[in-house]
C-alpha cells in the first residue's frame, strides 16, 4: 500500500493499537484541494477543517478505508487524555459544581432538580445508551404535567462524548432557569410561555468511556464505535448514510424529538467556536437562510460582547453555513430540519473539547445570555391552531409560505391540538393551510421584527357523501354511504402518526356499512377514509 511507502509502518501500527484500545483514532492530514473534503467526509468522521488541513476521527473500518487514499497523516492525542485526572475535583452528589460531574453525580443532579422544583419540572428518562446508561432530559415549564398551547424548545449536548463543555453549560442553564424562576422576570417569561427541554449529555457511553467516575479518557464515538452525529436519516443518502444501524442513542433521540414536537433546537458541540446553520448535506440554501443567519449572528454577537477579544470569531465572524465549512451526511441538524420540519442549529462552544475545569465558569459567562436569547427566538413568527370548521376538532395541516418554502421547510399543525409555529423573519407573507378533505385557505400576514402573530384557522370540509357513527365507539363503528358502487379505503393512525390499520372494502350499495376496526386498544386515533373523489379525516375514540 502506498501509505507504508510514505511513512514508517510503525505509525500505522500505532494507530491500529489506539483503535483496538479506544475504538477510534484521531488523524490530521493535508488535502490537495477543497473538493477532497467531501470525499474524506464520506469515509470517516471529519471533525474540523482549517484551510487545507483536516482533523478526523476514524473507527477500525474507517481507518482502513483512509489508508487506501495514500494520504500522509499524523496521529493526534485524544483531547480527553490531555486533561489531568487530578484536576477533576470530588463533588457532593446532587449539587451543581464548577467542574465535570461523574455519571453518578449527573444522575443525582437531574433527579434533585426534578424533586426540588417539581412545580416547574419533569424528569424524563427517554432511553438507554448501548451500555445501558440513562438518557435524561428535564422538561421545564410552568405546567409540566400537561401539554399547553405553547412552542417547544430543545437543547441537547455532548452527542460526541469528548465534547463536554456543553454538558456542563447545560447543567448550569438548568440551574439558572430553576433557581431564578421566581426572581428574574425574563426567565419567568421564558418558562411560563415555552416548554423547554434540556438533555445535557446524549452520549454518556462516550463521555464515561474509561470510568463512570470521570470524563477523563472520553471518546467521540459511542460504545459501538459509531459517530452519533453521522447516524441519523439523511435527505440525500437515506436512512443509514454511515452504513451503520441506528444506534440505541439515535433511536431514543428520534423518538424524543418526534414525541415532543419541538419547533426550535440547538445541538451543542465543541472543537471550534462557531454557530453552524443548515444545510450540512448540500450546497443549496435553506428557504429560511436569512432567518438562520440572523439568529446565528445574534448568538455570536452576544457571546463576543461578553467574552475576551477573539472568542466566537471563527469563519464568518462566528457563524457559518454547514456545507460552506464542510459537508456531512447523517447529522442531526439536517434530520431535524428536513424530516421533522423543525429548526435546529449546531453551536460549537470552545476550541478545546475538554478544557481544564478552571475555565468552565468563564465559558458560562461568555454564553449564558446567548443561550437564553436563543431560547427566546422560538416565540417569534406566526403561530396558531388549525381546526375543523364543522366540529372544532384539531387538524393535521400543512402550513407553507407561497413562493418561499422548499426542501421540506414547511411546518405542520399537530394531530393532538392543531397547534403550529412558523418561525420566520419579519416581513409580509402569504400563508397557505392545506389538509386532505378540506378546502385550502391562504392568508396574508405581516410579521414585525421579534414579534409573534397569532393566526387561528378553521378549514371547511369538502362535500362528503358519508358519515361515521357512533363516536366514541366500543366494539363496532358504522359508516353511512349515500352513493353506491365504489371502493372505500380506510387508514387509522395513532397520534404519533403511525398507521395501525389499513383496509380496502367494496361498497356495493348505498346505506349503512360496518367498519371493522379490530385490534385497537382504548385511546384517541385519526381515521382517514377515501371514497371516489372524497376524503375525510376525523378523530375517533375507542372505549372499553
Amino acid at each position: 500500500m502506498g501509505i507504508q511507502a510514505q511513512q514508517p509502518l510503525s505509525v500505522v501500527d500505532q494507530a491500529r493499537t489506539i483503535i483496538s484500545e479506544r475504538g477510534e483514532v484521531i488523524v490530521k492530514f493535508v488535502i490537495s484541494s477543497g473538493s477532497d473534503v467531501d470525499h474524506f467526509s464520506r469515509i470517516m468522521s471529519v471533525d474540523h477543517v482549517i484551510g487545507d488541513t483536516i482533523i478526523a476521527y476514524a473507527s477500525e473500518i474507517q481507518f482502513e478505508r483512509f489508508l487506501e487514499t495514500d494520504v500522509p497523516f499524523r496521529i493526534l492525542q485524544p483531547p480527553s487524555l490531555k486533561l489531568k485526572e487530578a484536576s477533576i475535583t470530588e463533588k457532593d452528589a446532587g449539587q451543581l459544581q464548577e467542574g465535570y460531574p461523574s455519571y453518578t453525580e449527573y444522575i443525582a443532579m437531574m433527579e434533585d432538580y426534578a424533586e426540588n422544583y417539581s412545580d416547574i419540572t419533569t424528569l424524563v428518562d427517554f432511553g438507554r445508551s448501548a451500555e445501558g446508561r440513562k438518557l435524561l432530559a428535564l422538561k421545564i415549564t410552568d405546567h409540566p404535567g400537561f401539554r399547553e398551547q405553547e412552542p417547544v424548545f430543545l437543547y441537547t449536548s455532548t452527542m460526541h462524548g469528548d465534547e463536554v463543555v456543553g454538558y456542563v453549560l447545560m447543567l448550569r442553564l438548568i440551574d439558572e432557569l430553576l433557581t431564578k424562576y421566581e426572581t428574574d422576570s425574563r426567565i419567568k417569561t421564558l418558562v411560563d410561555h415555552i416548554e423547554i427541554w434540556i438533555n445535557p449529555v446524549s452520549n454518556p457511553d462516550g463521555t464515561y468511556f474509561l470510568s463512570d467516575e470521570s470524563v477523563y479518557g472520553a471518546t467521540r464515538f459511542n460504545a459501538n464505535h459509531v459517530d452519533l452525529n453521522r447516524n441519523f436519516p439523511n435527505p440525500l443518502s437515506g436512512d443509514h448514510p454511515d452504513g451503520n444501524e441506528w444506534q440505541p442513542e439515535t433511536v431514543a433521540m428520534m423518538n424524543l424529538m418526534k414525541g415532543i414536537r419541538f419547533s426550535l433546537a440547538a445541538n451543542i458541540h465543541s472543537g471550534a467556536e462557531v454557530v453552524n446553520y443548515p444545510w450540512d448535506t448540500w450546497s443549496r440554501l435553506h428557504a429560511d437562510d436569512s432567518w438562520y443567519r440572523e439568529i446565528s449572528r445574534a448568538y455570536a454577537d452576544t457571546a463576543q460582547k461578553y467574552s475576551p477579544e477573539g472568542y466566537m470569531t471563527f469563519l464568518e465572524n462566528g457563524i457559518t453555513n454547514g456545507y460552506a465549512w464542510y459537508s456531512i451526511t447523517g447529522g442531526r441538524q439536517d434530520y431535524s430540519n428536513y424530516f421533522l420540519h423543525a429548526r435546529e442549529v449546531t453551536i460549537e462552544l470552545s476550541d478545546e473539547k475538554v478544557p481544564d475545569e478552571s475555565v468552565l465558569p468563564a465559558y458560562w459567562e461568555y454564553n449564558k445570555r446567548s443561550l437564553l436569547d436563543y431560547i427566546e427566538q422560538v416565540l417569534f413568527g406566526i403561530s396558531g391552531t388549525v381546526t375543523d370548521e364543522r366540529t372544532g376538532n384539531a387538524l393535521r395541516a400543512k402550513i407553507s409560505i407561497a413562493g418561499h418554502d422548499r426542501d421540506s421547510s414547511e411546518v405542520y399543525s399537530s394531530w393532538e391540538d392543531g397547534l403550529y409555529h412558523r418561525l420566520i423573519n419579519s416581513g409580509t407573507y402569504t400563508v397557505s393551510f392545506q389538509s386532505p378533505g378540506y378546502h385550502e385557505e391562504s392568508h396574508t400576514v405581516n410579521v414585525p421584527g421579534r414579534s409573534s402573530v397569532r393566526l387561528d384557522i378553521s378549514l371547511s370540509p369538502l362535500m362528503q357523501p358519508y358519515k361515521l357513527y357512533p363516536n366514541p365507539f366500543s366494539d363496532r363503528m358504522f359508516i353511512y354511504i349515500s352513493e353506491d358502487d365504489g371502493e372505500i379505503l380506510l387508514d387509522v393512525f395513532d397520534l404519533a402518526g403511525h398507521k395501525v390499520i389499513s383496509t380496502a372494502e367494496l361498497i356495493p350499495a348505498a346505506g349503512n356499512q360496518q367498519i371493522h376496526l379490530n385490534g385497537l386498544v382504548e385511546g384517541l386515533y385519526i381515521i382517514q377514509l377515501r371514497y371516489k373523489d372524497y376524503v375525510i379525516k376525523e378523530k375517533i375514540i375507542k372505549t372499553r
